[in-house]
């Protein structure tokens, strides 16, 4: 017990002043994983022939980007970021698949529980603005962006099916330690995917990052 009790009480000792000071300003660089996932069905497999497994699963992709944190006070700090990430969902055989790069900006609060130590939990609001789409269907991969037509950018008949702007809800935990941070973040999504779609879809997404915390001061 007695060895419990210093190992916790060193790691409080070198975590000392890993969280946010009140009227400071910090900038982090981060970079990691994202899980992402649609909900709903890609189809309605009652209209397809024969029978065929429509349930959507998980793709993994590259998340990075930059977050700015402002301490409100010692336990509490405003967050705002501009992170890149692949979001989307495909089948079980991959002939089916929808990706779409977002720009996300979260926009979170974040709360240190405890007294220097570099934990926090977040929650906030978070908008996405979608600029690369691309559907696969029976194997057959389809860009659904704008196209150059006779000196212009023309927006086609897929592209027009989707949402360019998602809102979700990102809620997360993060430690730091000697400035380097790990944050865990799940983003529930409110807005559907497509538009016109009978399955409601939307985004869903884990969010793994790993970031390097720098104090740019008040």
């Amino acid at each position: 017990m007695k060895r419990l009790f210093f190992a916790i009480s060193l790691m409080v000792a070198v975590s000392a002043n890993a969280q946010i000071e009140e009227g400071e300003w910090y900038i982090t660089p981060k970079a990691g994983v994202g899980i992402a996932d649609l909900t709903g069905k890609l189809f309605n497999p009652d209209k397809a022939e024969g029978s065929y497994d429509a349930t959507l699963r998980p793709i993994a992709s590259f998340v990075g980007g930059i977050e700015g944190e402002y301490g409100i006070n010692d336990n509490l700090g405003f967050s705002i970021g501009l992170l890149f990430a692949t979001q989307g969902a495909k089948t079980k055989d991959n002939m089916f698949k929808v990706t779409e790069n977002y720009l996300n900006v979260p926009i979170m609060l974040e709360y240190y529980p405890f007294a220097n130590i570099g934990l926090a939990f977040k929650a906030g609001a978070q908008v996405g603005f979608s600029f690369r789409r691309r559907v696969t269907s029976d194997g057959i991969t389809q860009s659904a962006d704008y196209v150059w037509v006779r000196g212009r950018y023309v927006e086609t008949e897929l592209s027009k099916q989707f949402n360019k702007v998602d809102l979700a809800i990102p809620l997360g935990v993060s430690y730091e330690y000697k400035h380097v941070i790990l944050d865990v973040r799940y983003n529930l999504g409110l807005i559907n995917v497509m538009k016109d779609d009978p399955e409601n879809s939307k985004n869903r997404m884990w969010q793994f990052t790993l970031g390097y915390k720098f104090n740019v001061g008040d």
